[in-house]
This record gives C-alpha cells, sequence and structure tokens, in this order.
C-alpha cells in the first residue's frame, strides 16, 4: 500500500499534520519511535490560540490555567503581572500530544524508528527498526530537533543548539497552592537564557533553558535557583533536551520530504517555546501535501514563521546580553509586558514589538511595575 503521507514523529507537529489529512480524507500513517503515551520534557505552556486551531476540545488534558505571571531578576527583586482568564494553559505533553493523535483518522504506529528513506520523483519508502517497509507518496518530518529523518535527506546539517534541562517536582500542599494559577521566570541567569516553574495539577514543572552553545553548570544553577525559593530537586530526576535555534532562510523541504517543528528549528528563540509554531507548521505541512505543493512549504513556513523568529532572535539577543537593562526597561515596563503576553497568545509579531519598542520605552518608563524582593518560603 502507498500511504498519501508518512508522519515521522508524533508530537504537536505530526500529530497535527496527521489529523488535517485524515479530516481531509488522506491515507496516513504516523510512525513514533517510543511507546505511546510517552513523556516528553516541556514546560507545557500553551496558548488559547492553540487549541483554536482544533475543532474539538483540550479541557480534558488541561492541567492548570495561568492568571498571574511573576518575573524575578537574579538578585531577588520581582515584578507581577495578570493574564487574561483562560489565555494560557499548562499541560502535560504526554496527554497533550496524545489528545491530538486520539483524533487522527489514520493508523498510528509506535515503538517504530524510522532507520533508512529512500525517495524518487512519485514517492517515499522509509524502513523502521524491524526491518518494514513503508511508502508514501509524501513524508513529513516531525521527529524533533536531532532530526534523524533530516540527516537522511541532507537538510538543515548546520544546526545550533541551546539546551534545557527539568524535572517534575512534587512539593508540599503550600507551594502547590501558591503556585496554582502562577507562571515565574528567573532572568539574569544562566548566561543567556532562563528559568521557570510551572504549576501542574499534582506538582511543579521546573527548568532552565541557554540558547547558546556550551551552556555549563546548568545543574548547579537549578538546584542553587530552586533552593532560593524554597524546592529541592536533589533526589528528582532531570531530564535534558535540546533546543533548536533558528539561525537563517534555508530549505525545509527536499523531494517529498518536508521538515516540521523541532525538526524544522522553529523555536521561539526568545522563550524557548515551540508548540505554536509546530501546530501552525503541522497545518502548513499537511496544506502542501493537499496542494501537491511541496515547493510551495519552505517559503510559507519563511513568511509565517520564520522571518518572525529572526526578529525573534534579534529581541533575544538585546534582551540575554543585557539582562539589568531589560529588566529594567521591558520586563517592568507594563507596555512591554503587554506585548509580550500578545505575543505568547500568537497576537502580535516580534517585528510589530520592534515598531513599537521605542514608543513603549519612552511611555512605559514612568509607569513601570514595583519591583520587591520576594523572600523564599
Amino acid at each position: 500500500m502507498t500511504y498519501d503521507a508518512i508522519v515521522v514523529g508524533a508530537g504537536p507537529a505530526g500529530a497535527t499534520a496527521a489529523y488535517w489529512l485524515g479530516a481531509a480524507g488522506c491515507q496516513v500513517i504516523v510512525l513514533e519511535k517510543q511507546e505511546l503515551p510517552r513523556y516528553k520534557p516541556c514546560g507545557g505552556g500553551v496558548p488559547q490560540a492553540v487549541f483554536d486551531r482544533f475543532p474539538f476540545g483540550f479541557s480534558p488534558v488541561v492541567e492548570r490555567w495561568i492568571r498571574r505571571v511573576r518575573f524575578r531578576f537574579r538578585d531577588g527583586r520581582e515584578v507581577m503581572s495578570s493574564l487574561p482568564d483562560r489565555s494560557v494553559a499548562m499541560v502535560m505533553r504526554d496527554r497533550f500530544d496524545l489528545r491530538i493523535i486520539d483524533h487522527v483518522q489514520g493508523k498510528v504506529r509506535d515503538q517504530a524508528p524510522v532507520v533508512a528513506l529512500e525517495q524518487n520523483t512519485s514517492s517515499v519508502a522509509v524502513t523502521t527498526a524491524t526491518g518494514e517497509k513503508v511508502r508514501g507518496r509524501y513524508l513529513i518530518a516531525a521527529d524533533g530537533a536531532n532530526s534523524r529523518i533530516s540527516r537522511l535527506v541532507g537538510l538543515r546539517l548546520e544546526r545550533q543548539m541551546g539546551a534545557a534541562i527539568e524535572a517534575e517536582v512534587p512539593v508540599k500542599d503550600g507551594l502547590l497552592r501558591e503556585y496554582k494559577d502562577t507562571a515565574l521566570f528567573v532572568f539574569g541567569t544562566p548566561c543567556n537564557g532562563y528559568l521557570w516553574i510551572f504549576p501542574k495539577t499534582e506538582h511543579l514543572s521546573v527548568g532552565i533553558g541557554a540558547f547558546q552553545r556550551g551552556a555549563s553548570n546548568m545543574k548547579n544553577v537549578l538546584e542553587y535557583e530552586m533552593g532560593r525559593l524554597g524546592i529541592r530537586i536533589d533526589g528528582v530526576r532531570l531530564r535534558g533536551h535540546p533546543l533548536p535555534i533558528h539561525l537563517k532562510r534555508e530549505p525545509l523541504h527536499r523531494g517529498r520530504v518536508l521538515l516540521t517543528g523541532d525538526a524544522a528549528g522553529l523555536m521561539d528563540p526568545l522563550l524557548g517555546e515551540g508548540i505554536r509554531h509546530a501546530v501552525r507548521s503541522g497545518k502548513l505541512a499537511a496544506e502542501s501535501v493537499l496542494s501537491d505543493d511541496p515547493e510551495g512549504y519552505s517559503k510559507r513556513v519563511d513568511q509565517e514563521i520564520g522571518r518572525d523568529l529572526l526578529w525573534g532572535r534579534r529581541w533575544a539577543q538585546l534582551f540575554y546580553h543585557h539582562p539589568r537593562g531589560s529588566f529594567e526597561l521591558a520586563v517592568r515596563n507594563p507596555r512591554f509586558v503587554r506585548d509580550f503576553l500578545r505575543l505568547f497568545a500568537g497576537e502580535i509579531s516580534y517585528r510589530r514589538m520592534a515598531i513599537r519598542a521605542l514608543p513603549n520605552v519612552v511611555l512605559g518608563f514612568s509607569r513601570r511595575l514595583p519591583a520587591k524582593h520576594q523572600a523564599a518560603p
């Protein structure tokens, strides 16, 4: 049998592509290397705009709704901002990804890593670790930052990776109540990155991310800063994962193979978040398959996602290279914070933020949010 599309990877990008292809009546198969559901290191922040891209609900997998955001500098000063009701949710990725996969009208095969690939002008064939061969008219690669598929077809050979470490930490009821509807970001450490605390139903997700090569002492920084906040992570399993940095416009397809999500390097360079762009690129890939236009895929991703990620990289370089000034002029500035939250919700672009930067600095400086020292509980 020749499928209309083979999707490699059952994360948000692959699941989204498979969902829309199946909904359009295509014969689609998803090949996932791990057993489903599988744990995925990820903060799990999802704006409502992502949920709105699907015709089914996500309430069964929402762990918490975020109503407040605490921004903390390394010296202990904090500012607080409020979010509109039900604008950002927290999820566990195993349940979120499976929610989409469960709606796919097609075959889903887990524990089926792809080890070889060949293609011609009319189809793509892959071989799994068990020796099974699967053929399709197209292949959508959604196999993560270290994508095997991209290497097999010679795409994204020049990669720059950051790194993140995350832990799911059980805490006492008092801390769980404190963070029940609050996300916390710590800036100023590590260099070129930040730490976070995100609430889940029965625990806190804590982590550290650095958007540069060779970041060192991340584990020690995470332990120290979480200790300052009353959260002990010794004895808790730490999981690391790469953060793909979008460096330039480049082809995201070769022949009948299309890269999506982290495999395409579509990570937000300021936040380290990739779910929004994974879902968007998965839909774009499905549309390109449906229109039989792989050539147009790379162009559309660049126009709708990539160009703004390059603007985001400029913001990230400015923000992380000058953390103290950024905290004073941006994090404490209610106009910047409002735009930042709108950005995460998908309502504004990095380019638009750049256009608004000067008036935001001038008009928001005198109205800066109070920065108070927050003692550990």
